[in-house]
């Protein structure tokens, strides 16, 4: 099942900069929504009467926050066109249109893992050249790790907030893994590809030691 990050934009009476003209249009608006959402299956979590937020209201593992300017959320895309059908009907405000953003997946840890798993050459040739340098003494400093995990995120619907993303810690134990293996150099605050040179080094015995053959 595929979700979007959506946001119906709406036609109100409320403005940016002064809010709602009035209290009855204000109570008219929220009273409204309520029932059409409600009345098409969707769960309502109403806001505190002495706040300024809005309401939400959720369906199974969509959600909508209600602005009268946008209801925004992570939907179903099939939900999409029959909620625009519902919005249609409304009399205290008018749906001008529908902007659709980044796709979410039902992914459990595991089988987030296992994609990335599946991408690890991939992953490592793309840490190998962020970190890549001109010359030795020159180090890669700054949150490089994020850049690089961000290539390769997904948006889960268990994580919408990213606060758990799993890509963050992948590709953080990837670049831990390069460092020991000598592929990565490290200061301590700055990190750089090692050159050709230095891996021929790594690789070839130090002198009066003999390879075994297996």
């Amino acid at each position: 099942m595929e979700y979007r990050e959506v946001y119906f934009r709406i036609r109100s009476s409320y403005r940016y900069d002064s809010g709602w003209p009035d209290k009855g249009v204000e109570h008219a608006f929220r009273d409204e929504t309520r029932t059409l959402f409600q009345s098409a299956g969707w769960e309502l979590h109403p806001a505190r009467e002495d706040s300024s937020s809005s309401d939400i209201v959720t369906k199974g593992q969509q959600d909508l926050y209600l602005h009268p300017m946008n209801f925004s959320g992570v939907i179903q895309t099939d939900e999409i066109s029959r909620l625009q059908e519902l919005l249609e009907g409304a009399q205290t405000f008018q749906c001008q249109g529908v902007d659709c953003y980044e796709r979410y997946w039902e992914l459990t840890d595991a089988e987030y893992l296992k994609q990335l798993e599946a991408r690890r050459d991939e992953i490592i040739e793309a840490i190998l050249e962020r970190y890549q340098t001109k010359r030795k003494n020159l180090y890669v400093t700054g949150p490089a790790e994020l850049s690089i995990a961000k290539q390769f995120s997904v948006h889960r619907l268990c994580d919408k907030d990213g606060k758990n993303n799993l890509a963050n810690r992948y590709v953080g134990e990837l670049v831990e893994r390069l460092i020991r293996e000598g592929r990565l150099v490290t200061t301590g605050l700055g990190i750089r590809t090692a050159a050709g040179e230095e891996l021929r080094q790594r690789e070839e015995p130090l002198p009066g030691q003999q390879q075994m053959t297996l």
